[in-house]
């Protein structure tokens, strides 16, 4: 069974003159890129990882840099809805389950902070100049396919897969992982971080939204 709620976003958002409502505003859409990121990473690791289906590499690890970027900016969009004059007000006032689900998000975001951003680096989340020289000037006998398509250029796109750019990447992500690190050890300890955090964010907007929207929506339908 599911419950919508349908509602005027200027009214329920209290038109852009809230701090606390912007910020839960910000939150929403970070929340939804990483839903859809994590949804995606999981049929990925599944096809990949468990079922070793090969080809789809570079889907793998750019969903993993997204969910890792997005979990750190809804962290810092947590942070600034908390510091809100108004969430202050509000928060002896809050049911306590809400408040514990919003808490302990951001206390454990606050806690792998430093961690998030260490695998966020490790797996190129920013392609920097000197990862993508580190890849080509190490490169032995590795080979890259290129495809131009053109029954696929129709407007959308013009039929160009560069799929030699997973080789780059990987190469990338080695520059960070020297000194005999494993890529696929780092790559669990990503996921040990980056699953659980999901979860916390889940809750936290579970939360924040029987919190301050839920009831400032219309009907129920």
């Amino acid at each position: 069974m599911s419950i919508s709620r349908i509602g005027d976003l200027s009214r329920v958002f209290k038109g852009g003159n809230s701090d606390l409502m912007n910020g839960i505003a910000r939150l929403s859409v970070l929340y939804e890129d990483l839903r859809l990121e994590m949804s995606e990473f999981r049929i990925l690791h599944g096809s990949v990882i468990e079922h070793g289906q090969s080809g789809m590499e570079y889907r793998v690890m750019y969903f993993l840099r997204r969910a890792l970027a997005t979990l750190i900016e809804f962290g810092r969009g947590l942070t600034t809805v908390l510091m809100t004059v108004e969430f202050k007000a509000a928060r002896a006032g809050l049911d306590e389950l809400d408040a514990r689900y919003i808490i302990d998000a951001d206390k454990y975001i606050q806690k792998n902070w430093s961690l998030l951003k260490e695998f966020r680096n490790e797996f190129a989340g920013h392609i920097q100049p000197s990862g993508v020289q580190f890849a080509l000037s190490n490169f032995s006998n590795e080979t890259g396919k290129v495809t131009w398509q053109s029954d696929l250029d129709h407007g959308w796109t013009m039929g160009l897969e560069c799929d030699f750019a997973g080789t780059i990447l990987v190469g990338a992500i080695a520059s960070k992982l020297q000194n005999g690190v494993d890529a696929t050890t780092e790559f669990r300890k990503a996921l040990d971080v980056i699953v659980p955090g999901y979860t916390h964010v889940q809750a936290a907007m579970c939360a924040l939204v029987h919190a301050f929207l839920w009831d400032r929506f219309g009907g129920v339908f």
